[in-house]
């Protein structure tokens, strides 16, 4: 996967952390990643409230984060820890 500037290579580590951070956001669990060519296929399940307080239910889920998804995810996590994206190491 490229950074948006579509230059340099992004780290994994990074990619992974700010895809981890967006599945933790929207209570995944069991989760598979698979990399294509298009970017990241998730599947897994959403935890959500059960009938009663103390169960859950979860519903499958499968999503597709393209690199533009994976950019923009990028972007949010460097904002987050206050780092530029375009500090990406060179090839």
């Amino acid at each position: 996967m490229r950074d948006h500037t579509g230059r340099y290579r992004t780290r994994y580590e990074d990619t992974l952390r700010a895809l981890g951070h967006y599945l933790d956001q929207h209570r995944f669990t069991r989760i598979a990643v698979i990399e294509t060519p298009e970017g990241f296929l998730v599947k897994g399940y959403v935890a959500a409230p059960g009938r009663d307080e103390e169960s859950l239910s979860l519903a499958p889920e499968t999503l597709l984060f393209t690199d533009a998804d994976l950019n923009q995810l990028l972007e949010e996590a460097y904002r987050r820890r206050g780092t530029s994206g375009s500090s990406a190491p060179k090839p």
